[in-house]
């Protein structure tokens, strides 16, 4: 198997945690066009040992970074990611700013025994970082950046913290983005309908 691709990235901020029960979202905005997400795990570890050798040992979920990039992100989207005030066209940081939690979704594109498979994965509740930015002069040669976004991965009242699936077809994957978040954002059906593969 081999992965190659990564797009359709999502968010929704929660409007309402139920217990028992996977967050209520509100309006969900595509982040922008994806780069890459590398998921790093923190696990809790306990080890009992005696008779001097390993008795027992716990690996527990803590918690999650998803180190996110993507090509670009509009001001207003930028805002509702960080919980920042978005007025006229401007981003206005406070120390003060809440930042949403949220749910976020996006798939990867695979490569089994000569077909394409698309895996779909579905982060109930995660909440943004605020992270660091550079800006650099023009050189010899045209560099490309992106958008890095960090988010924390936190475990819902169902203890659920990610959901995976597989689908043959594309457009499936990116309704399952859809059916987890919500109602797609304004115009994705038309460009599913349209979109072809990019590697």
């Amino acid at each position: 198997m081999a992965a190659f691709g990564a797009k359709y990235i999502n968010f929704a901020p929660i409007t309402e945690e139920p217990k028992g029960s996977l967050p209520v979202y509100g309006e969900r905005v595509k982040i922008g066009e994806l780069v890459k997400a590398d998921l790093t795990v923190n696990i809790s570890t306990g080890e009992l040992y005696a008779d001097n050798r390993l008795k027992e040992k716990a690996d527990e979920f803590i918690s999650g970074s998803l180190a996110v990039e993507v090509d670009d992100m509009t001001k207003e989207i930028e805002a509702g990611v960080y919980g920042a005030t978005y007025k006229e066209g401007e981003i206005i940081d406070n120390s003060e700013d809440n930042v949403p939690y949220g749910g976020l979704g996006y798939y990867k594109t695979l490569q089994r025994d000569g077909a394409r498979v698309y895996e779909a994965y579905y982060y109930p509740k995660v909440k943004a970082v605020l992270g660091t930015d550079s800006a650099a002069t023009k050189g010899s040669s045209i560099t490309f950046t992106t958008k890095a976004l960090t988010f924390t991965v936190h475990e819902p009242d169902t203890g659920d913290w990610r959901y995976r699936k597989e689908f043959s077809d594309e457009a499936e994957a990116a309704a399952y983005v859809d059916g987890k978040l919500g109602n797609a954002p304004e115009g994705a059906e038309n460009q599913r309908a349209g979109q072809e593969e990019t590697v």
